[in-house]
């Protein structure tokens, strides 16, 4: 998942007509088979080779949706097991027994994944003992290019994948895997590509059939002004029924939720879609990482810079995400968000393929008379236009692809593999490591391998699962658009720092509970924003003077 939500962990486009309650779906019985398990019986263990006389490699198995670790269990159960896993582990033991003897190692799958705590992944990478295939959010990609942690998988990704068929992507180059609207977003700011992404990451919002019936709504909304009256008319049907006080969490019916601020980056980088020809301009592909927004805060046009946390475009981004939350309940950080939705207390909810599967689970272990239907929508676009605070005052003619947030689950090469191979004198260590990761991303393997679980899309993009179809659908449809951009293309919270997100996500908080204006959060960002610039540019040895210059149109 491009930075951003990527945590972590990553919308968006017009072109696209739903009718009523598309993509409805009544819970099901709990009958899934999601994981080889369901109703065909407990999953077999995998049978281990004697690789005894090999050296032990590390596989952190986990993911944006859910860790690709075996489950501690193998048997299906509809309450405590609805998952049952072991496709990675088998996958690698498959690689163990063709290519072990060849490189001298074997893999080994971790029984938990670090999942990206920083607390415990930094220390291990420091001293070089991290898991040599490692699960890594780029979303500090920025601040970690140069600390030599990661293999930079960048030129061999020119190269063929060696396991993918003749004719199939990924064959003529691994990279061909990705689609180029997306694979320009991996890489760190000074060129560097570290992670091998292995799934597609479905994102939209979840809405509850029998809430939007009750109040009166028969189609999903496409644009951001309907979203809100479909807000407002929630609101309305809540307090008909004495559901509408917000501090009563237990009875309240929230319009709408969101669990990370996904919508808030669709609404940013849709805004920001015009000025991106401008701001991505060392590294053009289609995104503006921390170097190109502090080129547009630092580097001067006509002496204004053409990127600024305090500036009318942020005041309207900011503008739109008070709208947006203005039926939050009082404990909105610590509400219990899918408890809430499967309780039937919020009619809309922002989702990811993890989200929507966990869900669907829960509702499926209620009692008959509590289960209800729900349905899936892609994100709304914007609208630009006057007479209704519903619309932007800014240009919307850009837009972010709805549907997926782009690849997700991306693993690294440690530096515990670079480590072992200056210690032997060879390359053979980090060689395995390549060769495991295009033996887990070519289509065949690949697909057992997300399918199995089934929390994502695989690489190829074959899902049988609706929720995940009709928002792959969606994204198709959106990327035909020339004006659609890709997903947190320029949403500066994912793009600079774990620090400066970190701002971003509080200054949220602040915003929401009325603690602080607008133009207060706009001048604290902009205080954070300089100085994380100041630490940026010092510990990447940026050259400010290399930076090119803006085009004659803005002179």
């Amino acid at each position: 998942m491009k930075k951003f939500a990527k945590m972590a962990a990553l919308l968006f486009a017009v072109g696209m007509t739903f009718s009523a309650f598309a993509g409805c779906n009544v819970a099901d019985s709990g009958d899934n088979t999601g994981g080889g398990g369901g109703n065909n019986g407990p999953l077999e263990e995998v049978e281990k080779g004697d690789y005894t006389e090999f050296v032990k490699l590390k596989v952190d198995g986990g993911g944006a949706n859910r860790a690709y670790n075996t489950t501690t269990s193998l048997e299906y159960d509809k309450y405590s097991n609805p998952y049952p896993y072991n496709t990675l582990e088998a996958l690698i033991e498959e690689w163990n027994s063709k290519n072990s003897s060849t490189y001298g190692y074997y893999f080994a799958l971790e029984e938990s994944s670090i999942n990206n705590e920083r607390d415990t992944m930094v220390p291990q990478l420091n001293n070089k003992t991290a898991p040599e295939v490692c699960y890594y959010l780029p979303t500090t990609i920025a601040e970690d290019q140069n600390k030599g942690w990661f293999y930079d998988l960048k030129t061999v990704m020119e190269s063929p994948n060696k396991y993918s068929k003749t004719g199939e992507a990924g064959s003529v180059k691994w990279k061909d895997l990705y689609s180029s609207e997306d694979y320009g977003g991996f890489f760190s700011p000074d060129g560097q590509l570290f992670t091998v992404a292995l799934e597609k990451n479905p994102i939209g919002i979840m809405y509850n059939k029998t809430l939007f019936e009750a109040a009166g709504i028969t189609e999903t909304p496409e644009t951001f002004k309907e979203f809100m009256e479909v807000q407002d008319k929630l609101n309305a049907y809540a307090k008909s029924v004495g559901r509408a006080d917000k501090g009563m969490s237990e009875t309240y019916i929230t319009p709408f939720f969101s669990k990370y601020p996904w919508y808030d980056s669709y609404i940013e980088s849709s805004l920001m879609g015009p000025y991106l020809q401008y701001l991505d301009v060392i590294n053009v592909d289609g995104y503006v990482d921390a170097e190109e927004f502090a080129r547009g805060s630092v580097k001067k046009h006509n002496g204004v810079a053409l990127y600024s946390p305090k500036s009318a475009l942020m005041e309207e981004v900011y503008r739109l995400i008070q709208i947006t939350t203005k039926y939050y309940p009082s404990n909105f950080e610590g509400y219990y968000t899918e408890e809430q939705f499967v309780e039937g207390n919020i009619a809309m909810l922002e989702v990811t393929g993890g989200t929507i599967r966990d869900i669907e689970s829960q509702i499926a272990m209620l009692k008959s008379s509590e289960q209800f239907e729900f349905g899936v929508f892609p994100y709304p676009v914007l609208e630009q236009g006057t007479g209704s605070e519903y619309y932007t005052t800014m240009d919307a003619s850009y837009f972010v692809r709805r549907g997926l947030s782009g690849y997700s689950t991306g693993w690294a090469i440690t530096n515990s593999a670079m480590a072992k191979d200056t210690e032997n004198g060879d390359t053979r260590c980090v060689d395995a490591c390549v060769d495991l990761l295009q033996w887990l991303s070519c289509k065949e393997n690949n697909d057992k391998m997300v399918n199995d679980l089934a929390w994502a899309i695989p690489l190829s993009g074959n899902t049988e699962y609706e929720h995940f179809k009709s928002l792959a659908a969606a994204y198709e449809a959106d990327a035909d658009n020339a004006k659609s951009v890709a997903w947190a293309s320029a949403t500066v919270g994912g793009n600079m720092n774990k620090d400066f997100y970190d701002v971003t996500v509080n200054l949220r908080k602040e915003l929401i509970n009325g603690k602080k204006t607008i133009s207060e959060i706009l001048t604290a960002l902009n205080s954070s924003f300089m100085s994380q610039v100041n630490v940026l540019y010092k510990a990447n040895n940026w050259d400010a003077n290399a930076w090119p210059e803006y085009p004659e149109e803005l002179k």
